[in-house]
């Protein structure tokens, strides 16, 4: 069996994105379960489930941007070649699958979870209006991806929502559509334009979007923590990293580089995206010290 092809898809799905999208699904159930996953084996496949939805939708979003990747000079498989369309929508068709069944077998909530949230991710990408066409479209897409998957996670272990919870999921959502909505965005505005998207570095520019970037950072990681202080002491440490990230973002926000290389461009994209990396390793680390 040649694994060739399977390999591109996971390279074509960002295994970056899925650790976070993982993540999030554990804090999720983490957030809301007493016993700090008293069951893991069904946390785990639980988690599976959603990473075949979560793959599924981001090969997808592969074969839907192949024509302005390549305008970008990606070099992600289907843009490049190394990974046909036709073998990648049968692999999205195939997962898409496997994460409905394996949502619904863990009952209504987790099953209706996983649709919405395969719903939302056909709508950010497919047609006949693609959530990713303009920035406010995009961002709320963002954030209901976002809060779908914590949502999923808690529906995993089969908890009512906390107020932690709530604090985590939605300022996280916030981070995810808001911030990541405008900063995927700035190494993209050439291929962005080909396609016909009203992105906010198309429409407002480069150095304006870039001023937006750090001020919806920080609204977003001043909000999560004044909501931690007052609300939820544990999540006061992961509001802190989401705070030096902001900054993190704010400061390559106003660093514009001096030529076109994706790679610089991507710099504040990269400080959002590990920014919400530590953030959840910090959290789980906080939950699991706690007595309990």
């Amino acid at each position: 069996m040649d694994v060739r092809p399977l390999a591109a898809c996971w390279s074509e799905a960002r295994p970056v994105v899925q650790a976070v999208f993982v993540m999030r699904f554990l804090a999720g159930a983490l957030l809301v379960d007493p016993g700090h996953l008293a069951h893991p084996g069904r946390i785990a496949l639980a988690a599976a489930g959603w990473s075949c939805s979560t793959i599924a939708i981001y090969v997808f979003n592969g074969i839907a941007d192949r024509r302005e990747d390549i305008a970008n000079g990606s070099t992600r498989p289907i843009a490049s070649g190394r990974l046909s369309v036709r073998y990648a929508s049968r692999v999205v068709a195939v997962l898409a699958c496997a994460a409905l069944g394996c949502a619904w077998s863990f009952g209504f909530t987790e099953g209706l979870c996983a649709t919405l949230f395969l719903l939302v991710g056909y709508g950010y990408s497919g047609p006949p209006f693609p959530l990713k066409n303009t920035y406010i479209s995009c961002t709320l897409g963002g954030i209901a991806l976002g809060l779908i998957t914590y949502l999923g996670g808690c529906a995993a272990v089969g908890h009512g929502i906390s107020a932690p919870f709530a604090i985590f999921a939605v300022s996280m959502s916030l981070w995810m559509g808001g911030v990541g909505g405008i900063a995927k965005d700035l190494s993209d505005v050439e291929g962005d334009r080909i396609a016909g998207r009203r992105t906010l570095p198309i429409v407002v520019g480069e150095r304006s979007a870039r001023r937006l970037l750090a001020a919806v950072a920080a609204v977003v990681a001043l909000s999560f923590g004044g909501a931690a202080r007052i609300s939820s002491a544990p999540l006061v440490w992961s509001a802190g990293v989401v705070l030096i990230g902001a900054v993190v973002v704010g400061r390559l926000s106003f660093v514009s580089p001096t030529s076109r290389d994706r790679r610089r461009m991507r710099s504040p994209y990269r400080a959002f995206m590990w920014t919400q990396h530590v953030t959840h390793i910090v959290l789980a680390a906080t939950i699991w010290g706690l007595p309990h």
